[in-house]
């Protein structure tokens, strides 16, 4: 495709003992638009970014198709830095956002104005399919052996995030590490001591910048720091939302006066869309004018 793009995963993905870290990723299409309206509403956060991701990653190193299966198998940093780079592809580089103050004497509005390419963050130098990390606890010492969640992880745990926040935490943590071993013994064992679940999730973190994005902000009104998490595919997926119906005006629009089938105008990115739109605005102003 032509407005395809060559992106680079934070982590990357394993292939034959070999990393690599280059993906061909599209720009959504009004197909696409129209299937997140239609099909996307009844999907899970999660499940939702697993669909698009699919419908627009060209290849990722050496693989040319790119499966469902192989997205849900993506590191939940690469998934954010690929849909960082969707939404700059899609809708440009800015992001406009308004945030209120958390402190109860303030709640003063923030404007924000982000961009895309500034939340993506360095490549990761160490990335391994696996991480081995040492973590006492009481006089012993415990050998972990974990990987980093995914997004296979995050949908198998998205059932319980709302009602059970501590569960899906569990059940993500326990579906990340593979053995557990106490004090040098080869034996793996089962029953963890608290200070793998208190400390393993923050080592995650820490290997996988990407996954989770907290901005430092500052409120200009009581001059209070404060952190604030983006959630990308939240903000993504509003932000679509919002433009459904200007999506079926376009069409109605560009079929009227171009002729054109819906097929054809729902292969349009939003730019080309919204360019022949203007265009075509433009010069129906013109001959109202004459």
């Amino acid at each position: 495709m032509r407005n395809a793009a060559t992106v680079t995963l934070p982590g990357g993905v394993w292939l034959d003992g070999m990393r690599h870290q280059e993906a061909g990723l599209r720009p959504l299409t009004g197909e696409d638009e129209a299937f997140l309206v239609e099909v996307g509403v009844s999907l899970l956060p999660a499940r939702l970014v697993t669909a698009l991701l699919a419908r627009c990653l060209m290849h990722i190193g050496p693989l040319d198709a790119v499966s469902a299966e192989f997205v849900r198998s993506l590191t939940v940093g690469d998934r954010e830095a690929l849909l960082l780079h969707l939404r700059r592809l899609t809708l440009g580089e800015q992001m406009e956002c308004v945030l209120s103050c958390p402190q109860t004497d303030c709640g003063e509005k923030l404007d924000l104005t982000l961009g895309a390419s500034d939340l993506l963050v360095p490549v990761y130098a160490d990335a391994r399919e696996w991480y081995e990390r040492p973590v006492a606890e009481n006089g012993d010492v415990y050998q972990v052996r974990f990987r980093l969640p995914t997004g296979a992880d995050q949908e198998a745990a998205a059932s319980l995030v709302r009602d059970d926040p501590q569960a899906a935490a569990d059940l993500m943590l326990h579906r990340c590490v593979e053995r557990v071993t106490r004090n040098g013994d080869d034996e793996s064992i089962t029953d963890w001591p608290a200070a793998i679940s208190q400390q393993v999730p923050a080592l995650m973190a820490e290997l996988d910048a990407q996954a989770e994005l907290v901005l430092n902000l500052t409120c200009p009104a009581c001059e209070r720091t404060f952190p604030a998490t983006f959630d990308t595919a939240a903000y993504f997926f509003r932000e679509l939302a919002h433009r459904a119906s200007r999506l079926h005006q376009e069409v109605h629009l560009l079929a009227l006066y171009y002729h054109w089938s819906e097929a054809d105008i729902l292969s349009l990115t939003a730019k080309r869309r919204q360019r022949y739109v203007e265009v075509l605005v433009d010069a129906m102003a013109k001959e109202r004018g004459k």
